[in-house]
């Protein structure tokens, strides 16, 4: 492991042809690399549980991903216990998620829809940590919020903020990179190769083709800063 290179992915929603090729052409994972994946793997793209068979797929092989957990995924869990937290779920993509399991679109409306996912994608995203550090980076889906130790203790910036915050009392000069806010291209590109930020922002906005700049799934080599891009190719 110790000789491999260090990648991370960000947002995905349901790209799944599009993250295939991102690992296998774009940055032709290993098994002695290790791969870190910044949330929000499902909802609003076409294939969801595709995206989800693909990182359990790469595990089982013995790949070293770690797949940390996004406000997408969160909001599914919520929704298991709370019917509430279905109807903020539906506001957010959870029908391309739940036809992606093969759930009728008129049973998809429903709140007890979310427990005929298998228990298997349950438990694995049960299983996502909320953060993952590396001794030079540290890796969540949103943020880290103002005068905390922990990103768990302010779960609210961890999963939905839009405001960039360098803590520097969790992060200890090490690079923070995120998703959750599409940008474009072109300003992941100023702010990487720019090499003077300490928060790195991934999300390229695969899912969003309409809007100029964006429908770009974005990867980076840890140790170089090189970028990867692939376009949306549902």
């Amino acid at each position: 492991m110790a000789d491999g290179k260090r990648y991370v992915v960000g947002d995905i929603h349901g790209c799944a042809r599009s993250l295939r090729s991102m690992i296998m052409d774009k940055i032709k994972l290993k098994k002695e690399d290790t791969l870190f994946l910044l949330g929000d793997y499902i909802d609003r793209g076409p294939d969801s549980k595709g995206v989800l068979d693909i990182i359990m797929e790469l595990q089982r092989e013995n790949y070293n991903v770690k797949p940390i957990m996004g406000n997408h995924e969160y909001m599914l869990l919520q929704s298991l216990e709370d019917e509430a937290e279905f109807e903020n779920w539906k506001k957010n993509g959870s029908l391309q998620t739940l036809t992606s399991f093969g759930i009728p679109e008129d049973k998809a409306n429903e709140p007890n829809s979310v427990h005929l996912i298998p228990h298997l994608y349950i438990d694995f995203l049960r299983q996502m940590r909320f953060f993952e550090e590396t001794d030079d980076f540290y890796f969540v889906h949103a943020g880290i919020g103002r005068g905390i130790e922990s990103p768990e203790e302010d779960l609210d910036t961890l999963f939905w903020s839009r405001r960039e915050y360098y803590n520097r009392k969790i992060l200890r000069n090490r690079i923070l990179i995120h998703g959750h806010t599409p940008v474009s291209l072109a300003s992941i590109q100023d702010r990487v190769y720019d090499g003077e930020g300490r928060i790195l922002n991934l999300d390229g906005g695969c899912v969003y083709t309409h809007i100029s700049g964006f429908g770009n799934l974005v990867g980076m080599d840890m140790d170089s800063f090189e970028l990867f891009f692939q376009k949306n190719i549902e």
